[in-house]
């Protein structure tokens, strides 16, 4: 199979856009795609100290790359920033996740902010999972939000961006039309300006782009990732998440291009309207632990809420 481009050996093919394509070739064609996404949504409009969240795998590193690519071609700083959740299960995945972290941010010389979440506020991720009765994909999540937002504010970060792919769009958005979700549909935009008390801008830069293509630009730039998966990944009891996901992939097998259209229509043409009718304007208070912004009706927001819980048992 030649590249469409040249007459080398190309190394992968790509269905939903009839071409194959070269290394090289291939390595332009998305670096060109990324920045075709970021301009098309205004990502960094008004961005100038951009914290890029890195958890050491495929898509965040990678993500790392590309924005420092980005960086130099438009003048904004960027400043990694990488959670140690505290995830072992006997696998030491936190710590093998942060020595990947360490090597892409030395590698391309790029400032970086480090926080250990046992060190800081007390438990790990792992303690979380068999001390309260919480899902622990939601408690992970609440804990990175809430250290990107502490991050941020020490840093002087104006935005943040993620490594969510194309693939974990679709399953956010079949998933929310499967549930009937419609207020988190109604709030799931790969730009998300600050809200709800919060100062900081959150981008998925990477919103359109595989997962199989981002680990092919990973693999053909040597770019060092962790290949495991979270060990919780599989004790979560997402079955049907997991099916959703299989479907997905099965679906763009059979008609190629179809995430892409699923995630592209649904944020051009679709999202605003459900914000329109379903997205609430929250009043906010601050918390009184913490002082960062909680809902109304709580004097204590979910992370302290949460921490409270994981210290005083393990006490």
């Amino acid at each position: 199979m030649k590249c469409g481009k040249c007459d080398d050996e190309a190394v992968i093919k790509i269905p939903y856009a009839n071409i194959s394509l070269c290394a090289r070739h291939f390595t332009e064609w998305l670096e060109n795609r990324f920045e075709r996404v970021v301009e098309k949504y205004k990502m960094f409009d008004g961005s100038d100290r951009i914290g890029v969240a890195v958890s050491g795998g495929k898509d965040s590193t990678t993500l790392l790359h590309l924005m420092n690519k980005l960086a130099q071609k438009r003048g904004f700083e960027i400043v990694g920033i990488h959670i140690h959740l505290g995830i072992d299960m006997g696998k030491g995945y936190s710590d093998k996740s942060l020595e990947f972290a360490l090597k892409n941010f030395q590698m391309l010389g790029v400032k970086y902010k480090l926080i250990n979440v046992k060190e800081k506020y007390g438990f790990t991720i792992d303690e979380a999972k068999f001390k309260i009765r919480r899902p622990i994909c939601s408690t992970c999540g609440l804990v990175k939000r809430y250290s990107m937002e502490e991050i941020a504010e020490e840093e002087g970060l104006d935005t943040v961006v993620t490594g969510h792919n194309l693939n974990d769009m679709a399953q956010f958005v079949l998933s929310g039309y499967f549930s009937g979700d419609v207020n988190n549909l109604s709030r799931l935009k790969p730009v998300l300006p600050p809200t709800r008390g919060y100062k900081v801008k959150k981008v998925k830069p990477l919103f359109l782009i595989y997962e199989k293509e981002i680990l092919t630009y990973a693999i053909l730039n040597n770019i060092p990732f962790i290949y495991d998966s979270c060990p919780h990944t599989f004790r979560v009891g997402g079955a049907t998440q997991d099916k959703i996901r299989r479907k997905l992939e099965e679906m763009e097998d059979e008609i190629p291009g179809f995430m892409l259209l699923l995630v592209q229509n649904f944020t051009d043409k679709i999202q605003e309207p459900l914000e329109v009718i379903y997205s609430k304007v929250e009043e906010v208070s601050k918390c009184k632990i913490c002082g960062r912004p909680t809902t109304k009706d709580r004097e204590i927001c979910s992370f302290c809420a949460t921490k409270m819980k994981l210290t005083s048992v393990s006490r």
